[in-house]
C-alpha cells in the first residue's frame, strides 16, 4: 500500500489523540501533529511551515476553539480560530496542492425536530461558536470547493478530556449529579472517528471518489445526556471506578451563557455508504473509554 501522509493541526484533543492511536497500528500511514506552539491556526506563516515541513498529502485540521460559553463573551477570538483560521488554512493547501479535511460540529444546528440532521439541511447556529464554526465551513468551501468538511458531535472516548472523564471526575467529588435529559445526540467514539477521517484521506489522496463538501461523522445511536452519564456511572461501578447518582434535569435549568441544541443528532447515512463505515456498539466503546478513564486517573 501507497504511504500516506497526514499532517494533523491538533495534538492534544480526542480525536487527534485517536489519530495518533489508530495510526500507530497502520505502517503506511505517516502521521505528523501539531499543537498550537507548532501550527497555530491564526498565524499563516506557521500552518504553511507545518504544511511544507511534514511534505503531507492531507491535512486534517482537528484544531478549534471549543470554549462554547466562554465564546458568548470572545465571539472575536473564536472567529478567528474558528473561521479566519480554517480559511487560511484552505488558501494555503490549495495553494500547495494538499487534500483538506476540516472538522465541524452539530453546533451549526439549532436543534430543532427529532430526526437526525442530514448534511444538506440549513445550518442555524444558536451560539457564538456554532456562527463561528459555520463561518469556517463557509470559508473553508469558498477557498477549497475540493476540501470535505466532516461534522461530529458527542465525541467520547478513553483520550483527553471527554464526557466520562468529566463525569467521573464528578462523582469523585459529588454523591449526586445533575445532567441534562432534554439534549439528545448521537455518542460517538472517538477512535471510530478517527478510522474514518484516514479512510476518506486515503480515499481522496488515491482518488477513489470525488468526495467533497460536507460528510457527517456520527454513530446511529442515540440518547440523552442523562442517560449517557447514567450508563458511564454503571460501567464506572462495574469496573471498581466511582459511582454517584444521576439526577435528570432540563437544560434550561442549568441557565448556560450558551444555548445548545436539544437535537444534536447526525445522519451518518452519506458518509458510511461513501466510507463503508461501521461503528463500535455503545457498550463496548464506553467499557474501554471507562477503563482507560480510570487506569488514566489511579491515584
Amino acid at each position: 500500500m501507497i504511504p500516506l501522509r497526514v499532517a494533523c493541526i491538533g495534538r492534544r484533543g480526542q480525536v487527534a489523540q485517536a489519530l495518533a492511536a489508530v495510526a500507530a497500528g497502520y505502517p503506511s500511514i505517516d502521521l505528523h501533529q501539531a499543537a498550537r506552539d507548532g501550527a497555530d491556526l491564526t498565524d499563516p506563516m506557521a500552518l504553511e511551515a507545518f504544511i511544507l515541513q511534514s511534505r503531507a498529502h492531507v491535512v486534517i485540521n482537528a484544531g478549534s476553539y471549543n470554549f462554547v460559553d466562554r465564546a458568548e463573551s470572545e465571539e472575536p477570538v473564536a472567529f478567528a480560530v474558528n473561521a479566519e483560521g480554517p480559511r487560511m488554512l484552505a488558501r494555503l493547501c490549495r495553494r500547495h496542492g494538499v487534500q483538506l479535511i476540516h472538522m465541524s460540529t452539530d453546533c451549526v444546528f439549532d436543534g430543532g425536530g427529532s430526526e437526525p440532521h442530514a448534511e444538506d439541511e440549513t445550518p442555524r447556529p444558536l451560539s457564538a461558536y456554532g456562527r463561528s464554526k459555520l463561518a469556517g465551513e463557509i470559508a473553508v468551501a469558498e477557498e477549497y470547493p475540493e476540501a470535505v468538511t466532516t461534522r461530529v458531535c458527542w465525541v467520547f472516548s478513553e483520550f483527553a478530556d471527554s464526557f466520562v472523564s468529566k463525569v467521573i471526575a464528578w462523582s469523585r467529588v459529588r454523591p449526586v449529579l445533575q445532567i441534562v435529559s432534554d439534549q439528545i445526540g448521537p455518542p460517538t467514539y472517538a477512535p471510530d472517528i478517527a478510522i474514518a477521517l484516514l479512510r476518506l484521506a486515503r480515499t481522496k489522496v488515491e482518488g477513489v471518489r470525488d468526495i467533497r463538501g460536507v460528510l457527517h461523522l456520527a454513530s446511529p445511536d442515540a440518547m440523552s445526556r442523562s442517560d449517557m452519564a447514567k450508563a458511564i456511572m454503571i460501567e464506572s461501578q462495574r469496573q471498581g471506578g466511582p459511582f454517584a447518582e444521576i439526577e435528570p434535569v432540563t437544560t434550561a435549568s442549568f441557565n448556560a451563557p450558551a444555548k445548545r441544541p436539544l437535537n444534536a443528532r447526525l445522519s451518518g447515512t452519506k458518509a458510511n455508504r461513501l466510507l463503508g463505515l461501521s461503528w463500535t456498539p455503545f457498550g463496548e466503546a464506553l467499557e474501554r473509554s471507562v477503563a482507560g478513564v480510570l487506569r488514566r486517573t489511579a491515584s
